[in-house]
């Protein structure tokens, strides 16, 4: 029987915490262990999580040293595990819903079956409706330039998303849904864990570039479904435009990073936020005077 850790990233909402790990221990055929990381939370969320769990044995909760974003408070959980005897992680959202008790089964016997595998996915839905594009491509610049704007993103069509093939019960893609994927607990310290140089955003698709750049491959699974209730707690906690500096330094650090991006590319992006800003302001004015 395999060993799955599940880590769960906890910010301020150790009520959906607590229901989501009703939810995993009804899974099926895995030893399973879970780790509860409270990323700091200003709202008692970790004393309130270490009671409800106190005394179990395949619950542990732990509070990082500060609240430095997804992929630091996900690093801080990784290296609490590294010298516990899992086979896999599977790093998974708090408003995740699962209605298949062999879903994590699934996964992990999957995994060894495909060739020189990174990291693992299902279809994402939310309200029942399967995700447009449940992975992507890693983006280009001339990608993240069209999605900054609503007007460019109709001009310049989509071109990053994958749908998953009929006739596939795996797929190689590039970038996975950072609310719920799985690896093997060897291949997250072989490429190094997240970069914590981001807050929020782009983490999946810096993680992408690290597997390739290993030459391991990340792939979506036919048949393993999910529900992903959506990023209520970061959309209640920040501002829209607050939302989207992050999403735009997100960016900037990864062309410059990763992509090695000249001033010119990076200028634009830069330059782009600007130009959301006052979008979004006519997009908000514009509704509110139609709905009056």
């Amino acid at each position: 029987m395999k060993s799955v850790c599940v880590l769960i990233l906890n910010y301020n909402s150790y009520d959906d915490t607590i229901n989501y790990v009703s939810v995993l221990r009804r899974q099926k055929k895995v030893s399973l262990r879970i780790l509860v990381v409270d990323n700091c939370s200003p709202n008692g969320s970790f004393e309130k999580l270490t009671r409800q769990f106190a005394g179990a044995e395949d619950v542990t909760v732990i509070q990082s040293e500060r609240n430095g974003g997804y992929a630091y408070g996900n690093n801080f959980g990784l290296r609490h595990i590294r010298d516990w005897a899992i086979d896999y992680v599977l790093i998974s959202n708090n408003d995740i819903a699962i209605d298949n008790d062999e879903l994590v089964f699934s996964l992990v016997t999957v995994y060894p079956q495909l060739a020189t595998p990174a990291f693992i996915s299902g279809v994402a839905y939310t309200d029942g409706v399967p995700a447009r594009y449940p992975a992507w491509r890693m983006p280009t610049l001339r990608d993240d330039i069209a999605g900054s704007l609503r007007f460019l993103s109709k001009l310049l069509k989509d071109r990053t998303g994958y749908t998953l093939r009929p006739d596939a019960t795996s797929q190689p893609v590039d970038c996975l849904p950072g609310c719920f994927f799985m690896g093997s607990k060897e291949v997250f310290f072989r490429i190094g864990l997240m970069d914590e140089k981001t807050f929020l955003y782009m983490e999946e698709v810096i993680l992408a570039h690290k597997a390739k750049a290993a030459g391991l491959q990340n792939y979506l699974i036919a048949g393993v479904n999910y529900e992903h209730m959506g990023s209520k707690t970061i959309s209640s906690l920040l501002s829209q435009q607050t939302m989207r500096a992050h999403l735009i330094r997100s960016r900037v650090y990864y062309h410059e990073q990763y992509l090695h991006t000249g001033v010119v590319g990076i200028a634009i992006l830069k330059l782009l936020f600007h130009a959301w800003k006052l979008e979004n302001f006519l997009y908000r004015f514009i509704q509110s005077r139609t709905r009056g």
